[in-house]
């Protein structure tokens, strides 16, 4: 009769060797994809439909497969991090008992007072600075001024014409999010970035103002 062992996890150099592969083969994929584009968008141009339609089912398939990829190379990504996490428990354990017994402590009891029940703490890729946002049920958020203004507690962002919330600004214009801030929408961590500070940056790329 044998017996079950459990697999052991993967290593975190196993882990980075997966992230360097995956990340080769993401630029593999992407020169795919944006080959087989190309190529349809010349058929359609040339009035070769059946061409054309050959074409499209190629560029669909290089998409999904470049996809498929770059999910995987976002879960790799993620495994690292959570890898590196776990072999810092300890430390980071330790570190927030110091911030427990430091000056921050009675600070956090006067934000509570204000109706403050979390406080998170970022750093700017832009300044390098820290960015601390607190948030609760008795916390009221101050309106960002926008072009065209906004209902009160509501950033409204004017854009050709068009106004936007701050989360429709940004859900329309992704690309213009830098790394890490995608990252963190993309993993639904909301809580990491300000939407209406990077609906603003954004609103300054579109208009120029």
């Amino acid at each position: 009769m044998t017996q079950d062992t459990e697999k052991a996890p993967p290593t975190l150099a196993e882990l980075e060797g997966k992230v360097q592969r995956l990340s080769a083969q993401v630029a593999i994929d992407e020169k795919a994809a944006n080959a087989a584009s190309s190529e349809f968008a010349s058929a359609v141009k040339s009035g070769d439909v059946d061409k054309a339609l050959e074409l499209a089912d190629a560029r669909g398939k290089a998409n999904a497969t470049l996809s498929k990829t770059h999910s995987q190379f976002k879960t790799a990504q993620n495994a690292i991090k959570s890898a590196q996490y776990a072999a810092n428990a300890e430390k980071i354990a330790k570190l927030h008992d110091e911030l427990r017994d430091s000056k921050l402590s009675p600070i956090f009891v006067r934000l509570e007072a204000l109706g403050v029940d979390l406080v998170t703490i970022d750093r700017s890729e832009e300044s390098g600075k820290l960015i601390i946002n607190s948030s609760g049920p008795a916390v009221k958020r101050t309106r960002a001024t926008g072009s065209g203004g906004g209902s009160r507690g509501t950033a409204n962002w004017e854009v050709n014409g068009q106004t936007f919330t701050s989360k429709e600004l940004v859900d329309a214009n992704l690309d213009l999010l830098t790394d890490k801030v995608r990252e963190h929408y993309d993993n639904d961590n909301f809580r990491a970035f300000s939407m209406t500070r990077e609906a603003e940056k954004i609103h300054a790329k579109l208009t120029g103002s």
